[in-house]
């Protein structure tokens, strides 16, 4: 038993002595190669490894695309519109409007008592309009039940024409917004306001990069808002104007049956095949329907023809009738209007604004072609003219079809 120990012992020295051996032969194979490089015999060949081929994709950089919530700005939220089957009047000013001074008319004699309109200071207009977008400016004379598809038509043409006055009025105070903030120091809007110069001012689109709740409360998100409500603003302008166009084409068709109503061959107003008598042969410098405004500098209807002439100018009666209304009315000045019976199964009524002096008085009859009164600048007025209105309902419509 130790023999056999002894000898296993024995083997496993002479191995490792062995093991050893070679370990020193490889370190002196490994020190010669050494130094035969830096004797200068140089290297010895190495074996030639294939060479890896490394191919990296990496996605393609992209800006971050965020989508911003809209913004709900304050607003005065436009009246609802009645539907054409509705009877109703314009509604009145509300009860917070500043009551405006009076301006006293510019005629040679005092205006006749018991007048019910003040003029609005221009001063106070945008006020007001800023309160309510869709406020007149000018009184408005009482409006009879929309019994009738004829009537119900012309409603719906006063409700859409208010309505177009909302929305440019809106437009015009949100695209001054923008202006204001775009002029500001942010430089996030001022980069995207440069990329997109030269551009259509009022589109939304450039500003749809932003979409973080980080950015709406700043200049940029207030951009955004304002750019999106001014592109949706537009939008619904367009589909009121082509509404309004329609409406007023069907309208003008009917008058052409409708009969001519006491405008005598010997009245220097007659035009043509007209219903009316032209009430002057001024020149015709503002149409009918919504503008902007040259005395209040905002939009509004205005609701009949302007005839350019001088102070003192004859105004004509368009048609017989009896004088329902003769005095001071707001910003229409000295202001006439007649009633002439019935037309298109609505009650028809001329008026007559801005004049220098009246000289008919209400309840008095009239014939076609009596001069009513002179022309004038009273009222909200720029300049010497005739302010020349029909009214079927007491609601407004084109003049230039009837005379």
């Amino acid at each position: 038993m130790d023999q056999r120990w002894w000898r296993q012992a024995t083997l496993a020295t002479v191995a490792g002595t062995a093991t050893l051996m070679m370990t020193s032969l490889c370190l002196d194979a490994g020190a010669t190669t050494a130094v035969a490089q830096t004797s200068g015999q140089g290297p010895l060949p190495l074996p030639t490894l294939p060479s890896p081929s490394l191919t990296v994709s990496l996605p393609p950089l992209e800006p971050p695309k965020v989508t911003l919530p809209p913004i709900k700005l304050p607003s005065v939220e436009p009246p609802t519109l009645p539907s054409p089957t509705a009877s109703t009047g314009h509604p009145a000013p509300p009860a917070t409007t500043p009551p405006p001074t009076h301006k006293p008319p510019q005629v040679d004699t005092p205006a006749p008592p018991g007048d019910d309109g003040s003029t609005v200071n221009p001063g106070s207009a945008p006020a007001l309009i800023a309160g309510d977008p869709g406020a007149d400016l000018y009184p408005q004379p009482p409006v009879d039940a929309a019994v009738t598809p004829q009537a119900r038509q012309v409603a719906a043409l006063s409700d859409v024409q208010h309505r177009i006055q909302y929305l440019e009025n809106i437009l015009a105070r949100t695209r001054d917004d923008l202006i204001r903030v775009r002029s500001g120091p942010d430089p996030v809007l001022q980069l995207l306001t440069a990329l997109t110069a030269g551009g259509d001012a009022d589109a939304a689109s450039p500003f749809a990069v932003a979409d973080s709740a980080d950015v709406v409360d700043t200049p940029t998100g207030h951009a955004v808002a304002l750019s999106g409500a001014i592109t949706s603003g537009q939008a619904e302008l367009v589909r009121r104007r082509q509404e309004e166009a329609r409406l007023r084409q069907e309208i003008n068709r009917r008058v052409r049956a409708v009969a001519a109503v006491a405008a005598p061959a010997h009245s220097v107003a007659t035009a043509g095949r007209g219903r009316l008598g032209r009430p002057l042969s001024g020149r015709l410098t503002s149409q009918f329907g919504t503008r902007f405004d040259p005395y209040y500098h905002v939009w509004q209807l205005h609701p009949g023809v302007d005839l350019a002439a001088p102070i003192g100018t004859p105004i004509l009666a368009a048609a017989d009738g009896r004088v329902s209304r003769a005095g001071w009315y707001g910003g229409y000045g000295n202001y006439t209007c007649i009633d002439h019976g019935r037309a298109d199964g609505q009650r028809l009524s001329t008026c007559y604004g801005h004049q220098s002096r009246l000289l008919v008085s209400p309840g008095q009859r009239v014939r076609a072609g009596q001069v009513v009164g002179l022309v004038g600048s009273t009222g909200a007025s720029t300049g010497p003219h005739l302010h020349f209105e029909v009214r079927l309902g007491g609601r407004p419509v084109d003049p230039l079809p009837w005379i």
